[in-house]
């Protein structure tokens, strides 16, 4: 009897677990506050030459579709950078959208991603001239 209603709780748990993200939208403000972003990819460094090379921010989005951003990137052939960046981004009901970074010196770098979680989670590639990475951002 014991082992049927531990049977019945973890089945209904799977279903409400199925059901979650079915039926949700997101916009804009599904972003906000702080997540932890790790970055990782190839980036071109001048003509011919690339090299691969990671980042870690603390991206803070507004909700409204804007963001800042203060982090450390290091290149393998470039080094260590650190500073500040700032950005836009948009939001679709399916919870799908793009994001743009800018950092000085730097063209803007355009991102797709995809919001899971409940807004607890992004994950992204970008695709830009000079570009190819993915990110995933942690709420904190």
């Amino acid at each position: 009897m014991k082992l049927v209603l531990i049977a019945g709780c973890l089945l209904c748990q799977l279903m409400v677990m199925a059901q979650e993200g079915r039926g949700r939208t997101c916009d804009a403000a599904t972003l906000k506050n702080a997540y932890g972003l790790l970055v990782t990819g190839t980036r071109t460094i001048g003509a011919g030459q690339a090299e691969k090379f990671v980042t870690v921010s603390m991206v803070t989005f507004d909700g409204n579709g804007a963001f800042t951003a203060n982090g450390v990137s290091h290149g393998s052939t470039t080094g260590v950078r650190r500073g500040p960046a700032t950005g836009t981004y948009a939001v679709n009901s399916d919870c799908t959208g793009t994001w743009t970074t800018n950092i000085p010196g730097v063209p803007p770098l355009v991102a797709d991603f995809v919001i899971i979680d409940r807004g607890r989670e992004v994950r992204a590639v970008s695709v830009s001239a000079g570009e190819i990475s993915t990110a995933n951002a942690r709420r904190r």
